[in-house]
């Protein structure tokens, strides 16, 4: 796995969290389980003929630029051969903001970029030419991303923004009824502004919130216990942690060994010589790029 970060234009700080470039083996690839992390993302697939699979859909995607909005479950791909992608990784609200579409139509589905966003078609001869350079595409990439922020006419309402901070920044522990009270909006009505916003409804990006911090907890404590897990984020018990582990992931944890499949995934290649500093290391964990989990019991 070899992975490298770029510093993100001053201009897109508030709705991007990272550019990523990433080359990963078909192994690698086929043992990364992407976990719901509360991210859209836009990914540059740099080989010659993209192609991978949904393990769980059959689905197909072959698209140069796929487009991925909020996801409440788990996917595992299975690719051809290696693959060498750049990827975008939004802010919860990053992708409304700048394109200003609606994101709950795009819930829990990979879509062709280039259909969503007609302008990239125009810039993808110039990225065919240069699949090689990776630094060029994402300079391509982040001068698309300025040009449809600065045409957005309408700003995304700071009161969604503020309740995605809050949300996450409790770890999903925040009742609904005071989010709406604090921004001073109905039940409904801010129900409805934040899933056409983010993509889902402000309950279930609390769930996704609460249990991207489990990953995070358990990455660095791997020898947590039930226990732990349960008084540590506020499940009722375990039986309510388990069910919210399977609804996630698509199995259940069968002993200590799940606790080392959720490891910060850069462990290994950071053995293999990847330098890094804490900044991008908070960055990629935060983000929940690429949850590796191994030992999954898929047939409970």
């Amino acid at each position: 796995m070899q992975v490298k970060f770029y510093e993100t234009d001053p201009l897109l700080k508030d709705h991007i969290l990272m550019f990523a470039f990433a080359e990963l083996s078909a192994e690698e690839l086929s043992m990364t389980k992407f976990l719901p992390d509360n991210a859209t993302s836009l990914t540059l697939f740099l080989n010659t003929d993209p192609f991978v699979r949904d393990h769980f859909t059959g689905d197909i995607v072959n698209y140069r630029i796929a487009f991925a909005g909020q996801y409440s479950k788990s996917v595992l791909y299975t690719p051809k051969e290696d693959i060498r992608i750049i990827n975008v990784d939004f802010l919860p609200w990053g992708a409304y903001s700048i394109f200003g579409i609606e994101q709950s139509q795009l819930h829990n589905v990979t879509s062709d970029a280039t259909e969503l966003f007609p302008e990239l078609k125009k810039l993808l001869p110039d990225l065919e030419n240069h699949l090689h350079d990776d630094a060029y595409c994402v300079r391509i990439l982040e001068s698309f991303l300025i040009d449809e922020l600065r045409k957005r006419t309408q700003t995304t309402d700071e009161r969604i923004i503020k309740s995605c901070q809050q949300i996450t920044e409790n770890l999903g522990r925040v009742r609904i009824k005071d989010l709406c009270k604090n921004v001073g909006m109905s039940h409904s009505g801010f129900t409805n502004y934040f899933t056409a916003m983010i993509g889902v409804n402000p309950k279930l990006f609390g769930r996704v919130a609460r249990f991207t911090a489990v990953q995070n907890f358990l990455g660095e404590n791997p020898n947590a216990g039930w226990s732990d897990i349960v008084y540590q984020f506020d499940y009722f018990d375990q039986n309510h942690f388990i069910r919210e582990f399977k609804k996630f992931t698509g199995a259940v944890p069968k002993d200590r060994r799940q606790w080392e499949a959720l490891f910060d995934p850069l462990k290994r290649a950071i053995e293999e010589g990847l330098t890094v500093d804490n900044e991008q290391m908070k960055k990629y964990r935060d983000a929940s790029l690429y949850q590796i989990l191994h030992y999954m019991d898929e047939d409970v």
